[in-house]
Parts: C-alpha cells; structure tokens; sequence
C-alpha cells in the first residue's frame, strides 16, 4: 500500500514532530554521552517528557542507550542519523 519511501518519511516526520524530541536531538549531537536526568535538567522539562522521547527516538534507530555504572545512558547512533540527515535532504531540496 504504501511505499518503502513513504514508511521512511513518515519516521523522519514523527522523529521531528514533537519538541522534546528535537531537544534530546540537539543535545546529544553536542555531546556523546547524555543521562536521562542531566538531559531533563539541560532541556528544563520534567523526567517523564525526556523518558517517553528517548523511548520514541530509540525505537526509530537515531540514538542508542547503554548501561554504565549502573545509570542509563544515551547517545546518538552515528549510522542512523547520517542516514536520517541524508534522507530529509533528498527529499525535501
């Protein structure tokens, strides 16, 4: 029904579709390594909004969470954003 182009697109869309997400996004292309809490106190919104956006933005393939010293912590999956940032541009110049 619909094509493996358009499946993409409305990813990249709701990658994009709220400002939580964005936020976490632009913070972890400043930096590597993110905790949930330090990325609530740096973005100024409570736990709970950065928990449920970085559950979202890692069941898409752009950021990727691991465990160390027993705290989660989060970073940006290199090859899926790359491929996230080449996709918009081609589509949308």
């Amino acid at each position: 029904m619909f094509t493996e182009n358009q499946i993409k697109l409305a990813a990249a869309a709701s990658a994009m579709a709220h400002p939580v997400k964005v936020a976490i996004l632009e913070c972890l292309t400043t930096s590597d390594d993110w905790q949930e809490s330090c990325l609530a106190d740096r973005i100024k919104i409570p736990r709970e909004a950065v928990q449920k956006g970085l559950q979202e933005l890692r069941a898409l393939g752009l950021i990727e969470g691991s465990i160390s010293e027993d705290r989660m912590r989060y970073k940006l999956n290199k090859e899926n954003w790359q491929e996230f940032k080449d996709y918009i541009r081609s589509n949308f110049d």
